[in-house]
């Protein structure tokens, strides 16, 4: 494990990651401390325009109501919910602006959408938080996409379809893995522990913590379930048996239902219908080959 966090530290070095505003920072400052100051909060918040356009439209989206102004969101989310909403935002707008990088993107907008809906069936989980898991669980790729971009399409494609073969081909060609860099990222940017732990045990199998201070578990299985969401609502592009069988195995797990997985799906292709996340030119490669599977039942 040293050895590949040296040298996820190591290509961390040589890329350079998108710089997340400076107001997020003030933002947290302010939300953490015990008698949190309104005021401030909703001037960090109106302080950039553009920024404040995309926290509105993920506010919105978040708390399933229509959000017009920065105090009306603390009203609704509380200082520590509009915090996570704030730096999701903050995130999303500073990802978007890499257009190196818009497949990748594209996809953690998607995961994190489907993840943010499917929250709210299961218990300890708030929307903002699995929101900002989503668009944080990949972001290793986007490190990865700068060092080396042929060998992470590679991996990133692998990833997408045979998930549990992702960490032996990152390990192939980088010495590290997307994970490793996830957390150094996530780290960085101060993100809450059982985020950066999900991050890192992603493939893996967490224990549920049964006092529900790290929440890695339910994180880790809705993301099982949000990719088939997503791949579903990519017209089954890259859907195999693998994620097939890691969604429903979740989905009985968190016990999501028929329901909530197929009202997720609808706001997915809903909110984010016009976002590419699949390389256009390796569509008809992967279903020639026989690696896509193009049909899903639910078997719940």
């Amino acid at each position: 494990m040293k050895d590949k966090l040296a040298i996820a530290a190591s290509i961390l070095n040589k890329v350079k990651l998108p710089k997340i505003s400076n107001e997020v920072a003030q933002l947290q400052e302010e939300s953490m401390r015990p008698d949190p100051d309104v005021n401030v909060i909703a001037k960090c918040i109106n302080r950039n325009p553009r920024l404040f356009t995309k926290f509105i439209a993920v506010a919105s989206f978040i708390s399933k109501k229509e959000i017009q102004s920065a105090r009306q969101a603390v009203d609704i989310l509380g200082t520590k919910g509009v915090f996570t909403v704030f730096f999701s935002s903050a995130i999303e707008f500073s990802f978007q602006s890499n257009k190196e990088n818009e497949t990748i993107i594209n996809h953690a907008i998607k995961i994190a959408t489907a993840m943010s809906d499917l929250a709210s069936g299961v218990e300890g989980v708030k929307s903002g938080d699995a929101y900002l898991y989503g668009l944080l669980y990949n972001a290793g790729y986007i490190a990865l996409n700068q060092y080396n971009p042929t060998a992470c399409k590679e991996c990133y494609l692998v990833s997408l379809m045979t998930p549990s073969l992702s960490t032996q081909k990152e390990m192939e060609l980088f010495g590290t893995t997307s994970s490793c860099i996830g957390v150094y990222v996530a780290k960085k940017w101060h993100v809450k522990n059982y985020v950066y732990s999900g991050i890192l045990f992603q493939q893996g199998e967490p224990a549920k913590c049964p006092d529900g201070r790290n929440l890695a578990y339910e994180l880790i299985n809705m993301l099982n379930v949000a990719r088939m969401v997503v791949a579903e609502a990519e017209d089954n592009l890259y859907l195999t048996d693998e994620v097939r069988q890691r969604a429903l195995l979740s989905m009985q797990s968190l016990e999501i239902s028929n329901r909530d997985y197929i009202r997720a799906q609808k706001r997915v292709i809903q909110y984010t219908k016009d976002l590419n996340s699949f390389p256009k030119n390796t569509q008809s490669e992967e279903s020639e080959s026989g690696k896509v599977n193009q049909s899903i039942h639910l078997i719940r």
